[in-house]
């Protein structure tokens, strides 16, 4: 029988043991080595299990380096998805919680987001990993607003928190803050989440360590992007296998593969050239490289003036090698000396250094986007893990636009496919309509534009506008074309009369519309649906598409200046006010709160149904492709081929392309 006093003895012994444990020194291992000797993977949390190994994802082993790197305060992610962001903060929390115990934070946008990372990744690494296993807790307890969740271990403890609950953020001192998805982040009225959960490490002023990660958005808002530029931006090199040249890979510089006259593209041939000997390296070569130890190299790479010389360390080459701390410095040519703080060290990484894609995969996928900016942009963020930049920021002129105007041999030129119509619904008693054309990659031909008037709540213009619609189009070729799919506003005061109206013209892929509500810098896709439900007698809904996305697609489109994928052609005779109301919004950025908004603004006075209609053309073509499966590409063949078997000769014989009989030109 356990005497109280022998009972009492043991539990002093049990918080003399912690105590010692919470007051050991700081550990004089590296992250990485902790990971390959302690950490484990389970089975449930990705494609591997056991020992974790670095070297596995060798990218990874930059930022892990720089978290026990001397100097370093903050360090930035910048980087693809499904990479190394979500490693790099469990195996933080794992090494801190194990020899340097303290308080950290981990935050997601989301509650959601936070009960995944809790159940999904904390959980399952503490269940495999021995040493974790031993002094963190299974339980978890909750707060009492029930949007933290809390792991104490011997010296400290985890709290995770969603970032839109500022009173979690604000209510403990904290050592390490790990930020995930900063992207996401939505503004409180307490103000910017990031700088309210930093400001927490205060207390711990001379050794706190900030860490932000996130997949890049819109260069203009994204915050990842921006704290990327503020810090020392390492960027990863690798040696060429044929000419050990130290280069940085860039998609759009080092991958190359085959395209034939027909501009065809063979992304299967795409491979890596390097930037000084040409010569290709195999997927092999590339994926050694990718999981050898010490085969990429981070180098600080933001330019700095030292010596009163303006200098760019990527340019000019400028660093000094570290070993033990496995980074490049860059120096000041002039004096030698250390030129670029290492107190905030920023990262970015691109698939290319990925053993989990190829370079055929990520070839694949550009081609497949390139020629749409809402799908361009996601190439970017998450393969490329780069902001994009939009071309709508450039300024475009009216007279520019109407300088392109060009005689058409048929009213559809010869480069024209399908043909899609966008009607905007003035509740003052009109519909205005345009007619597009679309080619190769999404080169287009406006070939048409009607405004048909009269008194909406009566037959007679609906019946105009519907005879409008099943009108044939000659083509350059000979054969008759038809409106393959139309897009109509019901965010007017006719809302009722264009359900019914599309309701009935289903068939021939003439959908009601709405703009999405976007709020914010997360918009809407163009298109949201894969189908489209069936039509309901009652209650009929219209189709959710994003107008702001939309909008910026036709603006970027309008911004390229050489004929080919993308280019807009215009007809002559076309109006200079259509014009005007092509380009009568602005995409602007204002500040709300701490955090900066991108959005549409039509000035006073000003119409815009030309830009609508595009819009709502363009977002019809993309409802062929998530409806119908459209194939551009394929059509396009289809095109080329009856021109090249046939001729002008045989017009009379081209099939044609009426998409109320549901006969496209592939039929």
């Amino acid at each position: 029988m356990v005497s109280s006093h022998d009972s009492a003895l043991e539990s002093f012994k049990e918080a003399l043991r912690k105590a010692k444990r919470a007051l050991r020194p700081p550990p004089t291992i590296d992250l990485p080595e902790w990971a390959d000797t302690y950490r484990h993977l389970s089975s449930s949390s990705g494609a591997f299990a056991g020992q974790w190994k670095t070297s596995r994802v060798e990218c990874a082993r930059g930022p892990m380096m720089a978290v026990t790197e001397p100097g370093v305060g903050t360090i930035t992610c910048m980087t693809c998805t499904q990479l190394l962001k979500t490693s790099l903060l469990e195996n933080v929390i794992g090494f801190y919680a194990h020899l340097d115990p303290c308080p950290m934070l981990l935050t997601q946008p989301k509650d959601g987001a936070v009960s995944s990372f809790s159940k999904e990744r904390i959980t399952p690494m503490v269940k495999v990993t021995p040493v974790l296993r031993e002094i963190m807790q299974e339980s978890r307890t909750r707060v009492s607003d029930d949007t933290l969740i809390f792991k104490r271990f011997p010296g400290g403890f985890l709290a995770m928190a969603s970032a839109g609950s500022p009173t979690n953020l604000a209510m403990r001192a904290i050592r390490v803050t790990l930020l995930d998805e900063i992207d996401k982040y939505e503004t409180t009225k307490e103000g910017d989440p990031v700088l309210l959960a930093e400001e927490r490490t205060s207390t711990f002023r001379s050794n706190s360590l900030k860490i932000r990660t996130c997949s890049p958005t819109l260069e203009d808002t994204s915050r990842i992007y921006h704290s990327f530029l503020e810090g020392d931006q390492r960027l990863p090199y690798v040696a060429c296998p044929h000419c050990d040249h130290l280069q940085h890979l860039k998609f759009f510089s080092h991958v190359q593969w085959h395209t034939d006259e027909h501009h065809i593209h063979y992304p299967e041939t795409a491979a890596i050239y390097c930037e000084k000997c040409g010569e290709p390296w195999t997927e092999q070569q590339r994926l050694t490289i990718a999981t050898t130890e010490g085969s990429i190299k981070y180098m600080q790479t933001r330019p700095f003036v030292h010596c009163d010389i303006k200098q760019d360390p990527a340019k000019e080459r400028l660093w000094c090698w570290d070993e033990e701390r496995k980074v490049g410095y860059a120096y000041c040519k002039v004096c030698g000396e250390l030129a670029v703080s290492n107190a905030h060290a920023s990262f970015t990484v691109s698939k290319l250094y990925s053993p989990f894609t190829s370079v055929v995969e990520i070839a694949e996928k550009w081609i497949r986007c390139k020629s749409d900016v809402e799908q361009k942009q996601t190439f970017y963020n998450t393969v490329l893990g780069a902001p994009f930049k939009a071309q709508i920021s450039k300024n475009l002129n009216i007279s520019a636009l109407i300088s392109r105007c060009e005689l058409y041999q048929a009213e559809v030129p010869r480069g024209g496919v399908v043909l899609t119509a966008g009607i905007d619904v003035q509740s003052s008693g009109r519909f205005e309509v345009e007619v597009t054309a679309w080619g190769r990659e999404e080169e287009s031909w406006s070939v048409d534009y009607k405004v048909i008037t009269g008194d909406l709540d009566t037959s007679a213009p609906w019946n105009a506008l519907d005879e409008y619609l099943k009108r044939g189009w000659k083509h350059e070729l000979g054969m008759p074309m038809y409106i393959m799919s139309a897009c109509i506003d019901s965010g007017g005061h006719n809302v009722q009369a264009v359900y019914v109206f599309a309701q009935q013209r289903a068939s021939r892929n003439i959908w009601a519309i709405k703009g999405a509500s976007d709020k914010g810098n997360q918009w809407s896709p163009i298109w949201p649906l894969a189908k489209i439900e069936k039509w309901r007698p009652h209650g009929t809904k219209p189709i959710i598409i994003g107008a702001n996305s939309a909008k910026e697609a036709v603006r970027s489109k309008l911004a390229i200046e050489e004929i080919g994928p993308g280019y807009c052609h215009f007809p002559l005779g076309r109006a200079e006010n259509w014009f005007e109301q092509l380009l009568s919004e602005r995409l602007v950025v204002e500040r709300r709160g701490a955090e900066l908004v991108r959005m549409w603004r039509l000035p006073a006075g000003r119409a815009n149904e030309a830009l609508d209609c595009r819009g709502y053309a363009y977002a019809a073509l993309h409802g062929l492709y998530n409806v119908r499966q459209f194939d551009l590409d394929r059509q396009v063949a289809m095109f080329l081929t009856y021109e090249a078997s046939k001729g002008k000769k045989h017009e009379a014989e081209a099939p044609a392309t009426k998409v109320h009989q549901n006969k496209w030109i592939d039929e």
